[in-house]
């Protein structure tokens, strides 16, 4: 072991040395916390600096730390810088991959969207809806009931109704929710099944993966302020709908206006490979890709739900049963 006991800044915890990172007080942004340390078989650490070209021995020479470093060490440095270089090399080559799919689907958005922008879009929805939706009183039984086995186990409630022993009552299947008035039903819904006795949403309780939902706020290139801004962007949310059939391949199951500045657009989850497809294109099209990834577990908005900020109920557009 090395002695340790006349250097400064350096202290000895069993049979590890650590160190205030030399190289971060040199460039002046050394924090609590940016520490190197030394362990026999182990390299140096610091968050600041553990990708540097510094060689570890470097790195302590300027604590005084001073040794040689045995053959197999100097292998195993080797090995992990190798590895290290190809992990960056792998990570630079699917940034740049991104970047370009990302540029690509940019020019999607501006060319592909306009021919499906139309300014009726909410009658268009409605007339082409397979249900037939007459009134919004029965729209929250309608999603239930035409998107859901009897016997699948869905949660309903407001956004903190999980978790708890209490919580039980919010799970319940489908036919026990058919029971209860349209009027009295939660104002959100999960998009997944659950297990039994399930007590949380959480994503372990997740029994299938029915849906998937895309929904956008930024359609228009930021987040709608105005009237005018937030009609504009949920009448880009339906061209991308239809963009979303025609060019994507995906399955459309029900349309909820959100009653605020967006669109949720539920569908038939995808194979895996065309849901990856989906995910990474979701950037360029400005979908938000946290819904995609939640929904199943996800408070989302039931037709009749008042939303906060504006007062306004949520309302049910096109549904398209799964028999």
């Amino acid at each position: 072991m090395l002695d340790i006991s006349k250097l400064q800044n350096v202290k000895q915890r069993g049979d590890k040395i650590i160190a205030a990172c030399p190289a971060c007080r040199a460039d002046g942004s050394d924090k609590k916390g940016n520490h190197l340390y030394y362990k026999p078989g182990a390299f140096f650490g610091c968050a600041a600096h553990q990708g540097d070209s510094l060689h570890r021995k470097d790195i302590f020479a300027l604590v005084g730390v001073i040794e040689e470093l045995t053959p197999e060490e100097k292998k195993q440095w080797s090995r992990q810088k190798r590895k290290t270089e190809a992990i960056e090399q792998r990570k630079r080559r699917r940034q740049a991959l991104d970047e370009k799919v990302t540029g690509e689907i940019e020019n999607v958005l501006e060319r592909k969207l306009a021919p499906y922008v139309d300014d009726c879009w909410r009658l268009e929805l409605l007339d082409t809806s397979p249900i037939r939706i007459d009134s919004q009183e029965d729209a929250p039984r309608d999603l239930l009931q035409f998107l859901f086995k009897e016997d699948d186990v869905l949660w309903l409630g407001s956004p903190y109704d999980t978790g708890k022993a209490k919580h039980a009552a919010n799970f319940r299947t489908c036919a026990e929710w058919m029971e209860v008035d349209a009027a009295d039903l939660p104002p959100r819904v999960a998009a997944g099944t659950f297990k039994a006795g399930s007590i949380s949403r959480c994503s372990d309780s997740v029994l299938t993966s029915p849906f998937i939902i895309i929904e956008s706020d930024e359609l228009i290139g930021h987040k709608p302020t105005t009237a005018a801004e937030k009609e504009r962007n949920k009448a880009l949310g339906a061209a991308l709908i239809i963009y979303a059939q025609e060019k994507l391949g995906l399955k459309l199951r029900a349309v909820i206006d959100t009653g605020n500045k967006s669109l949720h657009a539920w569908f038939d989850t995808p194979p895996p490979k065309d849901l990856e497809i989906i995910k990474r294109m979701a950037r360029g099209l400005r979908i938000d890709a946290g819904v995609i990834d939640n929904c199943q577990s996800f408070p989302l908005r039931m037709p009749h739900c008042i939303h906060e900020k504006t007062n306004q109920p949520a309302r049910l557009l096109y549904l398209n049963p799964v028999l």
